[in-house]
């Protein structure tokens, strides 16, 4: 015969009360929800869900019974475990969201750039150090900046089309071509001291570019020198020209034309939102004709000839300071030019202010200064010129 106690009963009964109260604390496996290891107090105090209802003096007690309105194994959430530095973020009652993805680079055209000087995020990790703060991310400062300019450029699949107009000046010109009369060397002439060429002349450029990859890109640009002066025969005992002798004191008339087109890949190297640096390397084609006439000699020699070169350079281009809805920066590019006898450079520094458009697009205009030096010296066809002079830019990015 079992004997039960009344006070073990007791106990028994006291014991299964409590289980059969807290039934959801048993259930739950996952982390403590005050602040345990994996969550973060934050995202819980985010979460609307588990907020605290606002308490007043009108409002009734709330009853007692489950505080929790569902299971925690019911509760989706997201683990850290794929990207510790992401914060938990905690649902009740519902699926998880998925994590937004930025979209395939060049799968889609860029934004447009807000107006004004957005804020830009840091940059770090540079391929150089600073130079002289070319490549510093503040820029030039002028007054109260708020943050660093956003620099416009050209992006992929877009065109660029430009004029300039340059106001070069003579440095040096000389040019020697054929020989005297016994076969020596020709007379060495100065196309503006001895040939009456104007010593500054207004030379058009046109150039086109389009961005065939984020960082690649095919120019082509074309320069024509066209002078035509007259003068009279320099020296007293005249001089030779193409194999010509022209008497002193004869009026000539000079014409020389000079037509020189450029085709060269750019990469840009250095792409920052307040700084763009590029190299580039191509070929330039050269079509040169200078004519010497008199209503006093019969014939009229004309050197007419044509050549190519190897270029390579660099460009940069830094952003300086917000100009009302334009951004002001600095824009330099150096090359130099080789090949078939001749060696020359040319170097270019402005000022530039572009006005962004809707979509990528943007108009700007710039104004600086730029020197080209190319010469080549053979016994009996010399040609070295050397120009410099203010330069004016126009250009569209559509």
């Amino acid at each position: 015969m079992v004997i039960i106690k009344p006070f073990k009963v007791l106990v028994c009964l006291a014991i299964i009360s409590l289980f059969t109260a807290v039934p959801v604390c048993w259930s739950y496996t996952g982390p403590d929800i005050s602040g345990g290891v994996g969550i973060q107090g934050e995202a819980l105090s985010a979460d609307p869900a588990l907020q605290p209802l606002p308490q007043t003096r009108s409002a009734p007690a709330q009853p007692l019974g489950n505080p929790f309105p569902q299971s925690y194994s019911q509760r989706s959430y997201r683990s850290q475990a794929s990207n510790p530095s992401s914060p938990a973020t905690y649902r009740l009652g519902q699926e998880a969201e998925p994590w937004p993805t930025a979209p395939a680079y060049g799968s889609a055209p860029a934004a447009c750039p807000p107006e004004g000087c957005p804020p830009q995020p840091h940059q770090s990790g540079s391929l150089l150090p600073p130079f002289l703060g070319l490549f510093s991310q503040p820029g030039m400062e002028f007054g109260a900046q708020a943050c660093s300019p956003f620099l416009p450029r050209i992006g992929c699949k877009q065109f660029s089309l430009s004029a300039k107009l340059w106001n070069a000046k003579f440095n040096a010109s000389t040019v020697k071509w054929g020989t005297n009369t016994i076969g020596g060397e020709g007379t060495e002439l100065d196309l503006h001291d001895d040939l009456g060429l104007r010593k500054h002349n207004l030379i058009p450029e046109y150039e086109a570019r389009c961005q065939i990859r984020q960082n690649w890109g095919i120019r082509f640009s074309y320069m024509p020198y066209n002078f035509r002066d007259n003068t009279l025969a320099p020296f007293p005992y005249g001089f030779f020209f193409g194999n010509i002798f022209f008497p002193p004191s004869v009026p000539i008339l000079t014409k020389w034309d000079r037509n020189v087109y450029r085709w060269d890949l750019v990469y840009d190297w250095y792409q920052r939102s307040h700084a763009l640096s590029s190299i580039f390397a191509g070929y330039a084609l050269y079509d040169d004709k200078l004519t010497i006439s008199s209503p006093n000699v019969f014939w009229s020699p004309t050197r007419s000839k044509g050549w190519g070169l190897a270029f390579a350079g660099l460009s940069l281009e830094k952003a300086i300071r917000v100009l009302g809805t334009g951004i002001a920066s600095g824009n330099c590019k150096w090359s130099v030019q080789f090949c078939q006898g001749y060696f020359g450079w040319d170097g270019y520094a402005a000022a530039r202010i572009a006005v962004p458009m809707d979509c990528g697009r943007f108009g700007y205009i710039e104004c600086g200064w730029r020197w080209i030096t190319l010469q080549r010296g053979y016994p009996t066809n010399t040609d070295k010129t050397s120009f410099d002079g203010l330069s004016g830019a126009v250009g569209l990015v559509f």
